[in-house]
């Protein structure tokens, strides 16, 4: 009884808020605090849906059921339902309606489809776009402080009281230190988070949005949270979200610079010369037994060579079931390699190789759209750099999907992210008008008409 309670709480909480403060103030203040600070316990009266679920239900009736809805199909869109047809079409040609495709489809609703539909209307209005990623800097720097404890302790203080009337988790050490996982289950997935809050914080910095500076100490509010979560990265001793965030700040640094061309040649030669050969060792290094590496005490060499063994050993597997795959946790586990840390392996032994093509599709496509829709804009216009980052959050997902399983809430915020690329390409019209008038209204009567616009 008292789990069903506590789950319930943030829904009821949202919808409350939704009553009083509209729908926009419960994502802010109930949603994204629920979605960042708490584990994912799922609901004993269902076994799947959790705290962030149900937050989200009333605040999706609240923006889809409005009057005057405005509502524009989008490529993405289509990308991102037929993700959750495709697994749910899956799951039912493994498990049946009831207990794979209902399920599934249901899932996918409050997962998927509800925060990428909520973001894509919401985001349209910059300023919530700017409230947003404070929240969400603020609730990431908030998760590695608290980390602090679980890095020096060993005790998870975001499961520490909840693990009595759910489940506990057990802890990674790597090198002698305690690997923080925070709310989010697992070192990687914490990482991740604090890879994605990285890069939203860098897109506050540079707009300017943020200056107010930090009581008795000598910096800036995003600058805080910048250091934070830099240090919540570090303590999740995670070489996955690290390389994606290397992948990521590059493309940024890449799209940000005076000079493009000079940029791409410059990392065009500097892949040629050092990237190559690192690679090459790279390979050689992980080109052994992982029982071999265990014997040398060396875990990240054992780690690296588990990866290295999955894709090969289980194409197989997917083969066999290549259409519509075995479904969720009914693959064969072979050797006894049982953890798939490979996201796009494990789309495809679950839901088959359609399944994965989408979701390929959905980590590349946005940020090629985001590419096209950047491209004429200024360096330092404020929707450019909202792309650059954007497109640095997809970019570092889909490098670190190869080091991890997936799933849990760094998807759920992909998704938060795929509906504000979404909101951003809708930009593009508004201001083509305002850039041609400019062109042919006298000196006078263009600053009244950008008054007017915003």
């Amino acid at each position: 009884m008292i789990q069903t309670i506590l789950v319930a709480v943030p829904g009821i909480l949202a919808l409350i808020v939704c009553l009083r403060w509209g729908p926009e103030r419960a994502l802010l203040n109930v949603y994204l605090p629920v979605l960042l600070l708490l584990p994912e316990y799922p609901w004993p009266l269902s076994g799947q849906y959790s705290f962030a679920d149900l937050a989200i239900l009333p605040i999706a009736v609240f923006v889809l059921f409005r009057p005057k809805l405005n509502w524009k199909w989008n490529s993405i869109d289509f990308v991102v339902i037929g993700y959750m047809v495709f697994t749910a079409i899956a799951e039912g040609m493994n498990k049946g309606y009831k207990e794979g495709t209902q399920n599934m489809l249901l899932q996918d609703l409050f997962r998927v489809l509800l925060p990428y539909l909520v973001a894509k209307q919401m985001f349209r209005h910059p300023q919530f776009a700017v409230d947003a990623a404070k929240r969400i800097a603020v609730m990431l720097a908030i998760v590695a402080i608290v980390s602090i404890y679980e890095f020096r302790m060993g005790s998870d203080l975001f499961t520490h009281f909840l693990s009595q009337y759910f489940y506990s988790v057990g802890v990674v050490f790597r090198g002698g230190f305690m690997r923080t996982a925070g709310p989010y289950g697992h070192a990687i997935a914490l990482g991740t988070m604090m890879a994605f809050g990285f890069r939203i914080a860098r897109w506050l910095e540079w707009t300017g949005e943020w200056h107010d500076r930090m009581l008795f100490l000598p910096i800036s509010k995003i600058r805080f949270c910048e250091l934070c979560i830099v240090g919540g990265s570090i303590m999740s001793l995670s070489i996955g979200p690290w390389m994606g965030a290397a992948c990521g700040a590059v493309a940024v640094a890449v799209l940000r610079a005076p000079n493009r061309k000079r940029a791409i040649i410059s990392l065009v030669l500097v892949i040629g010369l050092i990237g190559v050969p690192s690679f090459t060792a790279f390979k050689r290094y992980i080109s052994v037994d992982p029982a071999f590496a265990r014997a040398t005490g060396d875990r990240i060499q054992e780690d690296s060579a588990y990866r290295n063994l999955l894709i090969p050993l289980y194409i197989p597997v997917v083969e066999e079931r290549a259409t519509w795959g075995w479904g969720r946790n009914e693959f064969p586990v072979i050797n006894g390699m049982s953890s798939i840390d490979n996201a796009y392996l494990i789309v495809a032994l679950m839901w088959g190789l359609y399944a994965l093509a989408i979701f390929v599709v959905l980590c590349i496509w946005p940020p090629i759209r985001l590419v096209i829709y950047s491209t004429p804009l200024r360096r330092d216009d404020p929707r450019a750099l909202a792309a650059f980052s954007l497109i640095g959050i997809f970019i570092l997902n889909t490098f670190e999907d190869f080091e991890g399983a997936g799933g849990g809430i760094p998807w759920r915020f992909l998704f938060l992210m795929a509906g504000w690329s979404t909101a951003l390409l809708s930009q593009t019209v508004p201001q083509v008008v305002e850039v041609t008038a400019a062109k042919v209204l006298p000196r006078t009567q263009q600053a009244g008409f950008r008054r007017v616009m915003v």
